[in-house]
């Protein structure tokens, strides 16, 4: 059984993908939002009870941080999305950020290795370098990414996907 210590320090830095994120907002667009049209892209978090454990856990954690390349992709998915709906959801997606207390840095695609960045991505390796940058907090990133989930993994950065939030909250 782990010391107060080593639970805290566990809770210490979570480092948020955009599937996450973004699945929080979807679920407040519908559910909230009446934005009937997005319910067909909800995939992780589908009910109440799922969102608000995954924001229990998401508050369990004394500091929460992404890249800015996470807010692009967000930008990305936003932009697919129906015009006159855009600006909800960005108020949204920066009410959930102010929620979370979330703090967002940059990444430099020079700060990243090239294979990698070919191999999974901009996104997925900024998220991967904040991780490894802020180390020493024993940081847990949150994704959907199976292919994130895998580099993590073999990077010895500790990682939980989505789903598993129903069995660690």
């Amino acid at each position: 059984m782990p010391s107060t210590f080593e639970e805290e320090h566990r809770r210490e830095l979570l480092i948020l993908d955009t599937g996450p994120i973004r699945e929080l907002v979807l679920f407040h667009a519908v559910d909230q939002l009446q934005f009937k049209g997005l319910r067909g892209n909800l995939k992780w978090i589908v009910k109440q009870d799922s969102y608000i454990r995954c924001t229990e856990f998401i508050g369990s954690f004394h500091r929460k941080m992404t890249s800015a390349s996470v807010v692009a992709e967000l930008n990305c998915w936003i932009r697919e999305t129906d015009r006159t709906g855009r600006d909800r959801l960005w108020n949204q997606v920066s009410d959930e950020f102010r929620e979370m207390r979330m703090d967002e840095e940059v990444v430099k695609l020079l700060e990243m290795d090239i294979r990698s960045v070919t191999a999974f991505g901009p996104v997925d390796v900024s998220v991967l370098k904040l991780a490894q940058r802020y180390e020493a907090l024993s940081p847990l990133v949150l994704t959907i990414d199976g292919a994130l989930q895998g580099a993590c993994e073999k990077a010895a950065v500790r990682v939980r996907h989505l789903l598993e939030i129903n069995w660690l909250a």
